[in-house]
C-alpha cells in the first residue's frame, strides 16, 4: 500500500510545537522553574480551604446567621463545640468525673478563641456530662484552631473517663483527617493501574512514564497556584478531591494522546523535531480545543450561583488549564529531545504479545477496530437503536431522584466527632446537634410588649417535628429583635427538619397574628440545607442549558458544523441522564450499597448532579474531538463520509478506549473515599465515561454519522463565511486507500 510522503506542517500549533522542540532546554528549564516555584506551596493548600461555601447570599439562614452575629454578640457565638464527657463507670457526682470536667473547662478557658464554657449539664445516663464552648470566631478560624481546642479537651481525660467534641469545628477537622487519609488511599491504587494500562497501550516504559511525569508535574503547579488564589477567593476543603479527580484524567489523556500521535508520526519518518510539529498541529490543536470546551463546560458552575462551584469551577478550570500548557509546550519539547528513545524498554510490548498468546488474539488493533467500524457502517440503524434504548433504560430512574443534604452524615459513625454527636442525640434527640435558629426582626416595634413572641412560641411548639422549644427568648436592649431556638425531631440533613423550616417561614409564622409587620428569620443547618437544596435545584436547568449552548457554539467553530455539535451535546446528555439513573439507584434507593462500603441516605447529594454535568460535559468532548479530528482528516482528503468514520474509528477507538480506562480507574479509586458525596460523584463520573467512551462514542457516534452522511459536515454559507478558521492543514495521516480497499 503505497502512503504520500508527509507534508510539512503549517499553522499556529505546528508553529508552537516547531518552536518548542527548537529550543525544547529552555521550555524545560522554564517549567521546572515553575515547579520549584510553587510545588512547596502546595502541600499548604489545604490551610487555605475553607470548611464553609454553602452560604447563600440574601437567603433566611444567612440573614438570620448574620443577625445573631451583629445584634447578639458576647451572647451568641459565631461557632460552638460540645464537649461530651463519659465514663465507663463514674458519673457526675464522683470526685474522679467532676475532676476531669472541671480540667477540660479550664484548659478551654484559657484559649484565646473561646468566650465561654458552660454546663455541665448531666446526661440522663448518670455517667455522661455535657459541656458547651463558645467560640470567638468564625467557623474558618476556628477550624485553624481546632487541633488546639481538641487537644485541651483530650488533656483533661483519663483512662476512666472519656472527652470528646462534636460540632463545626470538631466535625470539620474529621472531614479533613477522613478525606486526607483517604486521598492518599485513591493515589497508591490509581497509579500502578494507570501506569500498567499506559505501557500496555504505548509498549514503552519511557512513553508510559511521560503521561505520569505531566499529571504529576500539571497537579503540583495547579495545587500551588490556588494556594495564592485561596487566599482572595474561599475554595472548599472538597477541592483537594476534584482538583485531582479532573486533572489526573485530562492531564493523563492529553498526554497519552500526544505521545502517541508522536509516535506515528517517527514511525513515518519523520526526524523528531518535525514530529513533534505535526504532532502539535493535529494532536494538539485536538486537546487545545478539547481542554477549551472542558473549560467552557466547566465554567457552567460559576451559574449554580453557591460559594462552593465557584471554588470548584476555578479549581477544575485552572487544572484543565496547566493540563492543557504542558501538553502544548513541555511535552513537545521534552519529545523532541527523546527522539526515538521513547520507544525504548518495551516492557509493555512484551506483555501484550504474552496476553495475545495466552488469550488467542489475532491480527493488530487497528485490524479489529476496523471490523467493528465496517460492522456498524453495514447495519447502522440496530447499533443506534440498540444501543439508545440501553442508555434511556438507565436514565429512566432520574424520574424519582430526591435531591438531599449530606453534612455530618457523610462522615463514617466511627469518627470521634460522629461518635460524641450520636452520644447528645440519644441524650436529647437528632436535633439538638444543630438546633434550628429563630430571629425575630420587629422593624421598630419593641417585641419584649404584648404576646408576639409566646404566641410564636406555642404555634411553633403545636408542630409535629418539633421536639421542644427553648423557653423564654433574648432581646437586643431595645426590644427590636428577639433570638430563641428550638429541637427538631431529626437531624439537620434529614429532609423532615428541612421541610420543618420550610413550614415555619411559609405557614406557622405568617400565621400569628401578633407577628403582623414583623419578620421571622430562620436560621441554623437545616435552614441553611434548605436554601441551598432549593438554590441548586432551581438553578440545575440553567447550569445544563449554559453547558449545552457554550459547547455547541465551541464545537461549531471547531467542526464546522452544525449537525455534528448537536449531536454531540443530546448524547452527552444522555451519558448524563444514564450516569444519573445509576446514582438513583445506589444512592438513593440503595441498590448495592453495602458493596461500596457506605449505608446509603436515601437522597442524592445536592451538589453533585451539576457538578457531574459539568465535569463530564467537558471530560466526554475530549473523545468526541479527538475521534471527529480524526475522522475529519480523512474526509476532507478523500471526501467519503463512510469511510472517513470507519477510518477515524479503526485509528482513534484503541486510545479511546485506553484513555477512558484510565478516567474510569481514577474515578473509582476515589470510591475508597469514605465521604458520601465523594463516593456520588467518583461512581457518577465512571459511569458515564464508561458509557460515553464505549456505547456512545464507539456505537451511536459512528452510526448516526454514517446515516446523516454529508449531512454531517453541513454549515451555511454566511455561517462559514463568518465563523474563524484554524485549519493548520491536513498532515496525510490518511492512507491513501481507503478501510473498504484494506
Amino acid at each position: 500500500m503505497a502512503v504520500s510522503p508527509p507534508p510539512t506542517p503549517r499553522g499556529a500549533f505546528a508553529a508552537l510545537g516547531a518552536g518548542c522542540a527548537r529550543r525544547r532546554w529552555w521550555v524545560i528549564g522554564v517549567w521546572a522553574a515553575i515547579l520549584l516555584l510553587l510545588g512547596g506551596f502546595a502541600p499548604r493548600l489545604a490551610d487555605q480551604l475553607s470548611p464553609g461555601g454553602f452560604e447563600i447570599a440574601g437567603s433566611s439562614s444567612e440573614r438570620a446567621r448574620t443577625a445573631v452575629l451583629e445584634r447578639f454578640a458576647g451572647v451568641e457565638f459565631p461557632t460552638s463545640l460540645t464537649l461530651v464527657v463519659h465514663g465507663a463507670r463514674l458519673g457526675p457526682g464522683d470526685p474522679g468525673f467532676d475532676a476531669v470536667v472541671a480540667r477540660a473547662r479550664t484548659a478551654l478557658r484559657r484559649d484565646p478563641l473561646v468566650g465561654a464554657v458552660s454546663g455541665p449539664l448531666a446526661g440522663r445516663d448518670g455517667r455522661t456530662a455535657f459541656l458547651q464552648v463558645g467560640i470567638d470566631a468564625g467557623l474558618d478560624d476556628a477550624l485553624k484552631a481546632a487541633d488546639r481546642f481538641l487537644a485541651a479537651a483530650a488533656s483533661a481525660a483519663t483512662p476512666a473517663v472519656s472527652v470528646q467534641a462534636t460540632g463545626g469545628p470538631a466535625i470539620f477537622k474529621d472531614f479533613d483527617k477522613v478525606n486526607e487519609r483517604d486521598l492518599r488511599l485513591s493515589e497508591s491504587v490509581q497509579v500502578p493501574i494507570v501506569l500498567l494500562i499506559l505501557l500496555l497501550v504505548l509498549g514503552s516504559l519511557i512513553a508510559a512514564g511521560l503521561p505520569v511525569l505531566a499529571t504529576v508535574l500539571a497537579l503540583t503547579v495547579t495545587l500551588g497556584g490556588l494556594y495564592f488564589v485561596a487566599g482572595w477567593v474561599d475554595l472548599s476543603i472538597y477541592v483537594q478531591n476534584v482538583v485531582p479527580l479532573v486533572g489526573i484524567g485530562v492531564a493523563v489523556d492529553y498526554s497519552l494522546f500526544l505521545v502517541s500521535r508522536f509516535r506515528e508520526e517517527l514511525a513515518r519518518g519523520r526526524d523528531p523535531a518535525a514530529a513533534a510539529a505535526a504532532t502539535t498541529a493535529t494532536a494538539g490543536r485536538a486537546i487545545f480545543f478539547s481542554g477549551l470546551t472542558v473549560v467552557v463546560a466547566l465554567a457552567g458552575m460559576f451559574a449554580v450561583g453557591v460559594p462552593i462551584f465557584t471554588g470548584f469551577a476555578v479549581g477544575t478550570i485552572a487544572v484543565v488549564g496547566v493540563a492543557v500548557a504542558v501538553g502544548l509546550t513541555l511535552l513537545p519539547a521534552v519529545l523532541a529531545a527523546l527522539g526515538q528513545r521513547v520507544n525504548r524498554v518495551p516492557v509493555g510490548d512484551s506483555i501484550r504479545a504474552g496476553l495475545r498468546r495466552v488469550f488467542h488474539v489475532r491480527g493488530r488493533p487497528e485490524e479489529r477496530w476496523a471490523r467493528w467500524a465496517e460492522a456498524i457502517m453495514r447495519r447502522p440503524w440496530p447499533f443506534l437503536l440498540g444501543s439508545s434504548a440501553l442508555m434511556l433504560a438507565l436514565a429512566v430512574p432520574v424520574l424519582w431522584m430526591s435531591l438531599g443534604s449530606s453534612g455530618a452524615s457523610a462522615l463514617p459513625r466511627d469518627v470521634a466527632s460522629i461518635r460524641a454527636s450520636d452520644r447528645l442525640a440519644a441524650e436529647f434527640g437528632p436535633g439538638a446537634t444543630a438546633p434550628v435558629r429563630i430571629v425575630v426582626d420587629g422593624h421598630g416595634r419593641d417585641l419584649r410588649r404584648g404576646p408576639a413572641i409566646a404566641d410564636l412560641h406555642r404555634a411553633l411548639a403545636g408542630d409535629r417535628e418539633v421536639a421542644v422549644v427553648q423557653p423564654g427568648a433574648r432581646f437586643t436592649p431595645d426590644g427590636r429583635f428577639a433570638f430563641f431556638q428550638l429541637l427538631s425531631r431529626h437531624g439537620e440533613d434529614d429532609q423532615r427538619s428541612i421541610d420543618l423550616v420550610g413550614r415555619i417561614e411559609d405557614r406557622i409564622a405568617p400565621g400569628v397574628r401578633s407577628l403582623a409587620g414583623a419578620e421571622v428569620l430562620v436560621g441554623g443547618a437545616a435552614s441553611q440545607n434548605r436554601d441551598f437544596n432549593r438554590t441548586v435545584a432551581s438553578n440545575l436547568p440553567r447550569v445544563i442549558g449554559i453547558v449545552m449552548l457554550l459547547t455547541f457554539l465551541v464545537l461549531v467553530v471547531l467542526f464546522r458544523s452544525l449537525l455534528l455539535p448537536l449531536k454531540a451535546v443530546l448524547m452527552t446528555l444522555l451519558s448524563a441522564l444514564a450516569a444519573y439513573g445509576v446514582l438513583v439507584m445506589v444512592f438513593q434507593w440503595g441498590w448495592g450499597d453495602s458493596l461500596l462500603g457506605f449505608e446509603h441516605l436515601g437522597h442524592v447529594t445536592s451538589w453533585v448532579p451539576p457538578f457531574l454535568f459539568a465535569i463530564l460535559f467537558g471530560l466526554s468532548m475530549d473523545y468526541e474531538v479527538f475521534l471527529l479530528t480524526r475522522v475529519r482528516e480523512h474526509y476532507e482528503r478523500h471526501g467519503d463520509d463512510r469511510a472517513a468514520v470507519a477510518w477515524g474509528l479503526a485509528r482513534s477507538g484503541g486510545v479511546i478506549t485506553a484513555a477512558a480506562a484510565i478516567m474510569v480507574v481514577v474515578f473509582l479509586s476515589f470510591l475508597l473515599n469514605r465521604l458520601i458525596p465523594i463516593k456520588e460523584a467518583s461512581l457518577g463520573l465512571a459511569v458515564a465515561v464508561f458509557l460515553d467512551a464505549t456505547i456512545v462514542r464507539i456505537v451511536l457516534v459512528p452510526a448516526f454519522m454514517r446515516i446523516a452522511g454529508r449531512w454531517n459536515w453541513w454549515l451555511p454559507g454566511p455561517l462559514d463565511r463568518l465563523l474563524p478558521r484554524h485549519d493548520e492543514g491536513e498532515l496525510g495521516a490518511a492512507p491513501t486507500t481507503t478501510p473498504e480497499a484494506t
